[in-house]
């Protein structure tokens, strides 16, 4: 017996109304995945309904978890606070070995981004973060979901103390 499946388009500016929450609520509209972080007071997992929030959850938790401490796949991750602790005196060098670890990363788990820019700033000026003096080394990355035109544009802050910060951009 076959049967139609009612599919429901939602217009990504639209996400936030109240017809899209009450749609939500109502179990209408399925989750596509879970967001991080997992620490949703409810004690059930934050979900995510659209490509773009399930892609920046994806991206934060490569970005975020260091190479081997994910249990039966030693590689998934990546070494950025390995190499922000190694002995580089070479700014270019240092910003082409994170340019390098994250395109790696992003290329062998996340294959169906795009990356459209990268840029390392080790100079807080150039990053806009000149109030900030507790980052280190700010990152500007933008990716293009295959098959899409969304593009999303993510920043990196890297403190001193190697305490990593992922967190989307406003686009203009």
């Amino acid at each position: 017996m076959a049967f139609r499946r009612k599919t429901i388009l939602l217009n990504p500016v639209d996400q936030n109304s109240s017809q899209t929450q009450d749609l939500r609520r109502s179990g209408t509209i399925k989750p596509i995945g879970v967001t991080l972080p997992f620490n949703n007071p409810t004690g059930i997992f934050n979900k995510s309904f659209t490509n773009k929030e399930q892609v920046l959850s994806n991206l934060k938790n490569l970005l975020l978890t260091a190479k081997g401490e994910r249990y039966f796949d030693p590689e998934f991750g990546t070494d950025i606070k390995t190499i922000l602790f190694e002995n580089i005196s070479d700014e270019e060098q240092f910003s082409s070995s994170l340019r390098g670890e994250i395109e790696g990363a992003i290329s062998k788990y996340l294959p169906y981004l795009l990356i459209s820019e990268l840029t390392v700033n080790l100079n807080m000026s150039q990053d806009g973060r000149v109030d900030d003096p507790s980052h280190a080394v700010g990152i500007f990355l933008r990716v293009l979901i295959s098959g899409t035109n969304i593009y999303l544009p993510i920043r990196i802050f890297i403190s001193e103390t190697a305490t990593i910060r992922v967190i989307e951009e406003a686009q203009n």
